[in-house]
Formats: structure tokens, C-alpha cells, sequence
């Protein structure tokens, strides 16, 4: 074989490329291109779907605070000194009325319509004390020695009450008790602010036993002040 037989050998094995093999050859670009640009239309819409999203979980989350405040949990203001050393003047509390039922010694946010409020003297305003005696329980004081007995209902015997949370001992007899035993109406609770000597509480006329329908909820912990936290 010659070596221009060669040549055209080599020359016919080389065929020219043509227009659809320029284009297969472009293909994968084209999408990779196409891909691209819809990644870039996604990325331009994301931040408005995720501020979207941000704004339900928002709205979300204040319903069920709102919800929760109204219904389960409850934020007061101590006004006045009738609960120190325990709580003091502009206190904040968080209280409950989740399944509660009042128990000795728990400290309760009452709606006092027949109660003043310490500072402002008006009625109908949250007020917080102390349950001291439960309905069918018999209290009594020892006024000279700043005592106060318990007798349980269904029990038989008195007991000293031991009061370790009071700011001084139960001197004031305020005007309805002058140290006899007094026995708590079905549906009531017996109520005292822990600084007893000035307390408002079930031990004047002005205020009695107070009904548990007006208990709004047991005081169960301290938020504010911030460095004062603490379950009460």
C-alpha cells in the first residue's frame, strides 16, 4: 500500500463532527445550567418562607401563652407587707388553679371581693395569704404567747402549729377572735398573711372564712426579683 493510500485511510477514518454531535456534546451543561438556575430561584424564595414560617410559630406560641395565663397560669404582684418575710412588697408570683385543691400551709392568690387591697383599699383586686385551716379543721389562739392550734377534722386533739415562715408571733386578735375555737365552714378555708401582726386575714369580720370559689389559684413559685427565684 502506497503511502498516499495511507494518508487517505487516515483521512476518511476522521470523520467531521457534526451539528447533533455538538449538541450531545452541550447537553449536560444545558441541564447542569438549568439546575443552577432553579436552585437560584429556590434560594430567592426561601427567606420568605422561612420568615413565614417564623411568623406561625410566633403567633403559635403567644396563643398558647395567652391560653395557658388564662386558664392554667396566672402572674400577680404582691402589693403591701402582709406576707413578709415570705414575699415582699412588688413580689412577682406565678400561681395555678391546674387541678388544684387548697392544702394546709399553702400560700394562695385569693379574689377579694369582700377583701381590701393593703394599698389601695379597693375590692375585687388578687390578694395572697396563707391557708392555714381547711373546712371541718378547728383553730384557736393563745394570744399572750403568740400560739396558734390546729385540731384536723376527724382528729380529737389540738396541735401546735410550727411556723417557722411567720415574721413574729400571732399577738393581733384583730376583731373576731379573742382566742376561742373556731371550726371552718364546709366550702371555706382559713386564711393568715404570714406577718400576722399586719395581716388582713380570716381573723377580722371584715374578712372571715373565705370561700374556696374565690381562690384563684396556689402561689408556687418567686420570678421577680430575678435574683431572688425561688419555689415557694
Amino acid at each position: 500500500m502506497s503511502e498516499n493510500e495511507n494518508l487517505e485511510e487516515k483521512s476518511g477514518a476522521e470523520k467531521p463532527e457534526t451539528e447533533s454531535d455538538q449538541q450531545a456534546d452541550h447537553r449536560p451543561l444545558i441541564e447542569k445550567a438549568a439546575e443552577a438556575a432553579s436552585d437560584i430561584e429556590k434560594a430567592t424564595y426561601k427567606p420568605f418562607a422561612n420568615a413565614l414560617e417564623w411568623a406561625s410559630s410566633l403567633v403559635y406560641a403567644v396563643l398558647v401563652m395567652l391560653l395557658l395565663n388564662l386558664f392554667v397560669f396566672r402572674s400577680i404582684t404582691v402589693d403591701g407587707s402582709s406576707m413578709n418575710n415570705t414575699l415582699q412588697d412588688k413580689d412577682r408570683v406565678i400561681s395555678t388553679n391546674f387541678f388544684y385543691t387548697p392544702s394546709r400551709g399553702d400560700i394562695v392568690v385569693l379574689q377579694a371581693d369582700r377583701i381590701p387591697n393593703q394599698v389601695t383599699g379597693k375590692y375585687g383586686e388578687p390578694i395572697i395569704k396563707r391557708v392555714i385551716a381547711l373546712a371541718g379543721d378547728t383553730i384557736k389562739f393563745d394570744f399572750e404567747e403568740g400560739k396558734v392550734y390546729l385540731k384536723k377534722a376527724g382528729e380529737s386533739d389540738f396541735e401546735l402549729l410550727e411556723e417557722d415562715y411567720i415574721a413574729a408571733p400571732t399577738v393581733n386578735k384583730l376583731d373576731r377572735h379573742s382566742g376561742e375555737e373556731h371550726t371552718v365552714p364546709e366550702n371555706c378555708v382559713f386564711v393568715m398573711g404570714d406577718n400576722r401582726n399586719r395581716s388582713l386575714d380570716s381573723r377580722s369580720l371584715l374578712v372571715g372564712d373565705v370561700d374556696t370559689d374565690l381562690i384563684m389559684g396556689k402561689a408556687f413559685v418567686r420570678l421577680f426579683p430575678i435574683d431572688q427565684i425561688k419555689w415557694l
